[in-house]
């Protein structure tokens, strides 16, 4: 499944490199851009392969539809179709325990804790809740255990703390993925929405899953399979680069332990940089379908939604409209406020801008903003903890709405840009 999305994408190759350093090395000089190393350490490592672009290719839709798509399928979860395919078990090799440390599970930055598994997507069932599956950064302990930043309001908090009474958690981890499986899990939803359906509500077409032999799970086709246990023991994780690019904080954390390794023959890892492009993507665009709904309930007219990647893809947005009465713009803002909580800037834009084009944006608030009239400004509100510009003791932001839609007052005629006509006359 990967390996097709991989030989079917404009990518940059390249020969070799190494997991500490080298793989971050190339993947942050070639940012938003995907590329493919043939050799680290043994193996071909993607990295940088979940662009808009790519997501949208990889479901067969325009990438401007990729948003809408992700709407219409979160309401159509439930019918989404899991397949069991005992066939799939065929094309895995069982490794020894011990060759984690020969897989190409890259070192990122120089203050990193260790090698770092960044794009797996975590695998866990309730008896109540059912499957969840959710993306975190998974360290590689020397000892060939793991370590899981767990954050406390995410739903694998929740059913590990649940369960853990009774010893250890079943859970895999898989690596090399299908986007839309790497899109689903990226998604939150209450803690009985089904990630895996969704992911193939996404495809439109059914999920195929592989059963583990260790634990009780069947989880995605995937390049890599490692099945393991949750435990209660408690151990350090961290440092590590956070979306900002910035270091998160050495965190007590709960201690996986391995119990096997299957991967397929010539499997390739993918390898996702921690505050790169990618990290930022999977981590935005699963929050558009909410902003969407949010801002829609607002303002009806509302065209499309994006979290900027120079905003991280979480702090700062860009919303289209087509306005129709004077206040539309405004109230855009504070629907999209409200709708992502994190979101620290909100720019509301015509339909005739493009909303994925920052030049385009910024010709918006140069033409079509007065700064007395067109901008709010919201002071002591609660933001993100990712921002480091936030009163982190206080947990407050700033947060601000530039209103860059034409004004109807003054009339369109004054804003609109000039165009050539298609047929010489």
């Amino acid at each position: 499944m990967v390996k097709n999305l991989v030989n079917s994408i404009e990518k940059l190759v390249f020969e070799k490199s190494t997991k500490k350093f080298g793989v971050s090395r190339i993947l942050k000089e070639n940012d938003d851009k995907p590329v493919f190393i043939k050799d680290v350490n043994g193996y071909p490592v993607i990295g940088n392969l979940c662009t808009r672009d790519v997501i949208a290719e990889s479901l067969g839709i325009e990438k401007e539809n990729l948003m809408k798509h992700m709407v219409e399928s979160m309401s159509n979860e439930k019918n989404g179709e899991l397949i069991v395919d005992e066939g799939l078990e065929k094309l895995y090799i069982d490794d020894d325990l011990e060759k984690i440390h020969d897989y190409p599970i890259p070192t990122y930055y120089g203050k990193d804790a260790g090698p770092y598994l960044t794009s797996g997507v975590v695998i866990v069932k309730d008896k109540d809740e059912g499957v969840n599956a959710s993306i975190h950064r998974i360290l590689v302990r020397p000892d060939g255990n793991l370590a899981i930043r767990m954050v406390e309001q995410r739903h694998l908090h929740y059913i590990y703390n649940k369960n853990i009474g009774n010893g250890e958690v079943d859970c895999a981890i898989v690596i090399g993925v299908h986007p839309a499986v790497l899109l689903a899990a990226s998604t939150s939803g209450d803690v009985s929405f089904n990630e895996l359906k969704y992911a193939s509500a996404l495809m439109n077409k059914p999920l195929n899953l592989v059963k583990c032999k260790t634990v009780d799970l069947e989880v995605p086709e995937a390049e890599f399979i490692i099945e393991a246990k949750i435990t209660a023991e408690i151990v350090d994780e961290g440092p590590f680069v956070d979306i900002t690019g910035t270091y998160d904080v050495i965190r007590k954390q709960p201690l996986i332990k391995v119990t096997a390794l299957r991967r397929k023959e010539d499997a390739i890892f993918h390898a996702l940089l921690p505050g790169g492009s990618e990290h930022k993507l999977l981590m935005g665009i699963p929050q558009e379908p909410r902003m969407y709904k949010g801002i829609r309930n607002t303002v009806p007219s509302l065209k499309n939604v994006a979290l900027t990647q120079g905003g991280c893809c979480w702090l700062n947005a860009v919303v289209s409209i087509d306005k129709k009465t004077e206040g539309d713009g405004k109230n855009a803002i504070l629907a999209a406020l409200a709708a992502h909580p994190s979101l620290k800037h909100v720019t509301v834009v015509d339909d005739d801008i493009n909303i994925y084009d920052a030049n385009d944006v910024e010709y918006a608030v140069a033409t079509r903003v007065q700064s007395d009239k067109d901008i709010i400004i919201i002071p002591g509100a609660k933001g993100s903890s990712l921002d480091p510009s936030a009163d982190h003791k206080n947990k407050l932001t700033a947060k601000m709405g530039i209103d860059a839609t034409m004004s109807l007052l003054k009339g369109k005629e004054e804003f609109i840009r000039a165009e050539v006509p298609k047929d010489d006359e």
